[in-house]
Parts: structure tokens; C-alpha cells; sequence
């Protein structure tokens, strides 16, 4: 808190409302390594090196009372989109955002069917087609560079479709380009 009053004023001013912020989730994941030769079956299974033990905490918190309201505990080898449906307790209209490592792409189209709104970051490897550009408003930080309709691939054989939205974003302080996929088309680019 105290780095946030320091800094504060020099966020971005494209932040939510007080009533969207009030529906915003966080979702995350932290691995705890367990060491102890009493813990040496579980775990991934390494070509090389020796086997660790751990466990992965699962977390979702609600952003307006930064505090968790959901915490599950898994094996560390369990890959994080499968907590995905721990989501689905949330109530319609209600806004989660998580990192790219929660890719389910089939699970984001049980998000829209329920009217759960995510925002997460697109991987680079990602299958999708682009289908249709929206203007980017001459009032819009300089950095959106593209905000269009795409559809991901997924399935077996990639015969399913999940409509998204796309998001390109140049950040000129880290020279870095970030791409973030919604399935909310009416949040401002920004």
C-alpha cells in the first residue's frame, strides 16, 4: 500500500468504475516446493535431475476487498487451466482475469455461455483467425495498436470455434508488445 500512495497518481487513468471493479476477480497460482524426502512421490517426473515434490495453491480474489475468496490446493503437476471451473461459482456478469499459463480455450466458451467475462493475455502459439477490426478512438492510449474480433481454435482436431476479442498493446516504457484476448466486447480497449 505504501508503493501505491507513492506512486498512485502516476497510473494510467483507464481504470474500471467502482461498480466494475466491485465484479473483477484475480486469479493465480504459486508452486510450494516440498523437499522432504517423506514427499519424494509427488511431483513431475524430470527426464533429468532429481524429482521435486510441491504443491500449487490456487487463489482467486476479489479485487475491491483484496483479500481471497477462493483457495484450493492441487498437486504441482496439475496444469492451472484445470481450476477453471472453480470459476463457474462466480455470478453472471462478474469479471476474471488470469495469466496465459489458464489457457482452455473450450472453458472461456463456458465462460460466455454464462456470461462470466475474462481478460487474460494470448499466447504466442495460439491458433485463431482474425474476423472482423474495430476503430481504436482518436482519445485512446497511444499504445492500443489493434482491437479486433478473432475466433480460437480448439478441440481434437481444431473443429470448434471460441469468439474473442483481441487486443494488441504497445508498452513504449518496456518496449514490449502485449496481446489480451476477452470474450467482453463492450469494456473500452483500454
Amino acid at each position: 500500500m505504501d508503493v501505491y500512495r507513492r506512486h498512485g497518481s502516476a497510473l494510467a487513468d483507464s481504470r474500471l468504475s467502482d461498480a466494475d471493479l466491485k465484479r473483477l476477480y484475480i486469479m493465480d497460482s504459486t508452486t510450494i516446493s516440498l523437499f522432504k524426502d517423506i514427499l519424494k512421490g509427488v511431483g513431475r517426473n524430470p527426464k533429468e535431475g532429481k524429482k521435486k515434490g510441491g504443491i500449487k495453491a490456487h487463489t482467486i480474489i476479489k479485487a475491491s476487498e483484496h483479500v481471497p475468496c477462493l483457495i484450493r490446493y492441487s498437486e504441482a503437476a496439475r496444469h492451472d487451466h484445470m481450476f477453471l471451473e472453480e470459476v463457474l461459482s462466480l455470478s453472471p456478469g462478474s469479471i476474471i482475469t488470469f495469466d496465459k499459463g489458464y489457457v482452455d480455450s473450450a472453458q472461456y466458451e463456458v465462460f460466455t455461455q454464462n456470461t462470466i467475462w475474462y481478460v487474460t493475455r494470448l499466447k504466442d502459439n495460439a491458433l485463431y483467425k482474425a474476423r472482423k477490426e474495430f476503430d481504436i478512438p482518436d482519445n485512446a492510449d497511444s499504445g492500443v495498436l489493434k482491437d479486433e474480433e478473432v475466433t480460437l481454435q480448439y478441440g481434437d482436431k481444431r473443429e470448434k470455434e471460441h469468439r474473442a476479442r483481441r487486443i494488441a498493446y504497445w508498452d513504449s516504457e518496456n518496449e514490449r508488445l502485449f496481446e489480451f484476448i476477452t470474450n467482453n466486447f463492450e469494456l473500452s480497449a483500454e
